[in-house]
């Protein structure tokens, strides 16, 4: 996100295109956007894994810097970070890579035995929405204990929120929405005063930020 500012003195967010982090989110060798997202540890520069891997079976150095690297051992190491921005950047990304590995293994049983899931493109822990897209999920009310959702700004206040009786709730809405809005959401739906009360949302029992 870039900072502009107004006439009036006001700076306001201006959206980044895609087209200017480009650079930044493509492999130098075969100049599309990373897959398995692969870095060099010595001069810290990035490759498709597979474009690396295939580099230094011939070579012996680093295709952007030339620093030497011991193609028999090479120190290289995946870079799940940058995966991760680049899947969220490119929209459709992530679940075009995953439908091309589940159709290269469904031909393949045996190597998909010994295959992760992510690399079966069965990976259900990681998912990667694009803007445009919408979600469904549901929320439910957690019993109140130390480290659950619903908690009293206040020590010495014997006040409790209402509970929503335990029902689960189903929304639907566009995938940027955030943590902040869905619990405004829930102090109108439950007339919850956030002055006294704070409202987590938990994934896995943990708050998420």
């Amino acid at each position: 996100v870039k900072m502009a500012e107004q006439n009036n003195g006001i700076v306001i967010p201006q959206r980044t295109l895609l087209g200017e982090v480009n650079e930044h989110i493509t492999c130098p060798l075969c100049r599309g956007y990373y897959i398995d997202a692969t870095t060099i540890v010595e001069c810290l520069h990035s490759f498709c894994r597979s474009c690396i891997i295939k580099h230094l079976q011939v070579k012996s150095y680093c295709p952007v810097c030339e620093m030497m690297i011991n193609s028999a051992k090479p120190n290289i190491k995946l870079d799940k970070a940058l995966q991760d921005i680049v899947y969220k950047l490119v929209p459709g990304l992530f679940q075009k890579e995953m439908e091309r590995r589940q159709t290269f293994y469904a031909s393949r049983p045996g190597p998909a035995a010994s295959a992760t899931p992510e690399q079966r493109g069965e990976d259900t822990e990681r998912i990667i929405f694009s803007p445009e897209d919408v979600i469904s999920f549901s929320l439910e009310y957690a019993d109140v204990t130390d480290a659950d959702s619903i908690s009293s700004k206040s020590s010495d206040s014997n006040e409790s929120p209402t509970q929503p009786g335990g029902s689960r709730r189903y929304l639907q809405c566009p995938a940027v929405v955030n943590i902040s809005h869905l619990k405004k959401f829930l102090s109108m739906k439950f007339d919850i005063d956030s002055t006294q009360f704070a409202i987590d949302i938990l994934y896995k029992r943990v708050p998420l930020p």
